[in-house]
């Protein structure tokens, strides 16, 4: 259940944060919509690559 929480915060606020810096770049709410839906995806999946990084170098250094 604290999984969940934590992802329903995190996805949430990785839009707004992308909603903000693509605003900067894009003239109509249309445009900044579209690009920060695409650059939260694009951090969903960096995040995900890393937490699985970081887990593999957990279980290669420390073990199940």
């Amino acid at each position: 259940m604290n999984l969940v929480l934590r992802i329903a915060v995190y996805v949430p606020v990785l839009f707004l944060i992308a909603v903000v810096i693509t605003g900067q770049h894009h003239a109509t709410a249309a445009a900044t919509l579209r690009a920060a839906v695409g650059r939260t995806g694009r951090w969903l999946w960096w995040s995900l690559l890393l937490v699985g990084g970081m887990l593999a170098l957990e279980l290669a250094f420390i073990g199940w």
